[in-house]
């Protein structure tokens, strides 16, 4: 996070225990507000307990987390800032999507009435249809609409996507986008496993796997800090000696290694270096070889 830009949400050493299952183990981060925030990792990851102790729904075991500078649990300051969207509906015995709004009126002090039924009729639902005859997909919707005409200032979508078509899902993330440039002072967290789905939107992004911090960082300087580099395999062997390589691949008689980089020098001399090609890894995939490199170590720890 730029030293220039406040905390949203601050973790330190934060920790959860269910008995003898460690869901969180000792998670510190920094998330700036005015972004879109990307909270990535795989199903059972821990992203659900954070969500809930940020919610103020549970306590943590160790450490601290502080929403705009205040503790979360039992403030209710703090958690008026808040709107956290789930992804499991529940519209008690609400009738249909007019009735629904009214409601969340009186939950949000800067609720834009206006808003949610323009964000309604683009996602194309019904105002009198009853709430109980939306298709999954309709309830998620209704549920994201809640989300953006919230105004809060830290709004938080839980696996956002959930039952919706292809369409529907690139237009809430077209809305997402809008609302950041429209609404400036407004920070977004989207928790999801589907990573390649969000990254188009993000600024920042926490990654976590087993309740461990993998990484994080403004999404550009983030991917800039690893290099796919290949070609011939001496040339590559040659160009990346003394290199973090987080994965090594083979693929049609070419070497493909993909690297940590320990400083931005790094990058120009390996694409100087004759005989191999550079490509920016994906945030998926490295994702998925940070995954591998963490559960290698854990693995060697408990050996």
């Amino acid at each position: 996070m730029s030293d220039s830009m406040a905390a949203c949400v601050c973790a330190d050493g934060l920790t959860r225990r269910f008995g003898s299952t460690l869901a969180l183990d000792g998670l510190s981060f920094t998330m700036a507000q005015g972004q879109i925030i990307g909270l990535l990792g795989r199903n059972g990851a821990g992203k659900s307990t954070l969500l809930r102790i940020l919610s103020g729904q549970l306590r943590q075991s160790e450490g601290k987390i502080e929403l705009f500078g205040m503790p979360v649990f039992n403030n209710a300051a703090a958690l008026g800032e808040l709107c956290m969207i789930g992804d499991t509906p529940d519209f008690g015995r609400l009738s249909n999507r007019k009735a629904f709004f009214r409601a969340c009126a009186s939950l949000f002090s800067g609720w834009d009435m206006a808003l949610a039924q323009k964000l309604a009729d683009r996602f194309e639902l019904p105002e009198k249809k009853p709430l109980k005859g939306f298709s999954r997909g309709m309830q998620t919707a209704l549920l994201l609409c809640v989300g953006l005409a919230s105004k809060a200032k830290l709004t938080v979508f839980d696996e956002p996507s959930l039952g919706l078509d292809a369409v529907m899902r690139e237009r809430f993330y077209d809305l997402l986008l809008e609302m950041r440039s429209e609404q400036p002072e407004r920070t977004f967290i989207i928790s999801t496993h589907l990573i390649d789905e969000v990254a188009r939107t993000l600024d920042y992004a926490v990654l976590m796997d087993h309740g461990r911090l993998l990484c994080e960082g403004e999404l550009k300087t983030l991917m800039s800090s690893y290099l796919s580099v290949s070609g011939a395999p001496d040339a590559v062997r040659a160009a990346t000696e003394g290199a973090q390589v987080l994965r090594e691949e083979e693929v049609a008689g070419s070497l493909v290694r993909h690297l940590r980089l320990n400083e931005p020098a790094d990058r120009e001399r390996l694409l100087n270096h004759e005989g191999v090609q550079g490509a920016p890894i994906h945030l998926q995939r490295l994702f998925v070889f940070l995954t591998d490199e963490e559960e290698g170590e854990r693995h060697a720890n408990d050996a």
